[in-house]
């Protein structure tokens, strides 16, 4: 290992609505989660001056999904830290899995994030402007998303009501869903429901435009300016950028009711992680 990288033992509570967070039939730990989990670990240790500092990420990458085992409560893990400067610092998440019969292990990391004490104003945009479209639009109720195009189970259906689907983009409005009442990383970020959900919607679009079911990959970066709260409602535009050897770029803004930036993500790397083994249905691809 780098002598330059310090590692921090972690126990990471699975709470029973994590179960809902599904992938090709297994329950998977939450991206969002992951980065709560890290920046939790930054104000816990005291590893960066600022208070506001996790609020401020970059260079952020999703790299193994973490499965979670039914019933499972804990998860043993790893937080690797690597000091930049005074002001940033890079974190990785992993955990142990074994090899050769179990005789040995190695690391798989799930997670990596740099997180700094920068901060920066929130541009002045606004919401209602930013969820004109110019060109037609095609509906998809909630129900049917999370019926057939993101099986999430109830706990994670964070887009409510009906997605706004356009070649510039696609508009939700989503409900930060319930945390646990035990869980002390839940204000840390915010919730992490607003921008799932963001997620969902981007995965839709994905569908819809370039008939794949395309998962979030990783950022370059993410700003909290005003972070979400569970039970409140929100909503997200997600503007494609770009399409490269199949992966899709994308832009996220996330609003209040009041019309306020809460949080920025852009560089938004989604693709198929499936192998092609899970497509679109023909439905959502019609008339596109």
């Amino acid at each position: 290992m780098d002598r330059s990288v310090t590692q921090v033992p972690l126990t990471i509570a699975v709470y029973p609505h994590f179960m809902d967070h599904c992938f090709a039939g297994q329950a998977v730990f939450p991206a969002v989660e992951a980065l709560k989990v890290l920046a939790g670990s930054i104000q816990a240790h005291n590893f960066l001056p600022s208070a506001a500092a996790p609020w401020h990420m970059a260079d952020v990458r999703f790299n193994k999904f973490l499965v979670l085992e039914p019933g499972q409560k804990t998860i043993g893990a790893l937080c690797n830290i690597r000091r930049i400067d005074d002001n940033r610092i890079t974190l990785s998440l992993a955990t142990r899995v074994p090899i050769k019969n179990g005789a040995m292990t190695r690391l798989r990391v799930h997670c990596t994030a740099t997180f700094s004490t920068k901060t920066e104003p929130a541009p002045n945009l606004s919401s209602a402007r930013m969820h004109e479209f110019s060109e037609p639009v095609f509906h998809v109720a909630a129900a049917a998303i999370y019926r057939e195009l993101v099986p999430f189970r109830p706990a994670f259906h964070s887009i409510t009501g009906e997605l706004q689907l356009s070649r510039s983009g696609a508009s939700a409005t989503l409900k930060a869903m319930p945390e646990d009442t035990d869980d002390p990383l839940k204000t840390v970020l915010g919730s992490g429901f607003s921008l799932d959900g963001a997620f969902h919607a981007g995965c839709v679009w994905s569908q819809r435009f370039f008939g794949i079911v395309a998962f979030p990959v990783g950022f370059d970066k993410r700003v909290i300016y005003k972070p979400t709260v569970e039970h409140e409602a929100y909503t997200a535009r997600v503007i494609p950028q770009y399409q490269i050897h199949g992966t899709l770029g994308f832009d996220i803004w996330i609003f209040d009711d009041q019309g306020d930036l809460c949080e920025a993500v852009s560089g938004v790397m989604m693709r198929d992680v499936s192998g092609g083994t899970i497509t679109p249905p023909a439905w959502i691809r019609e008339g596109a």
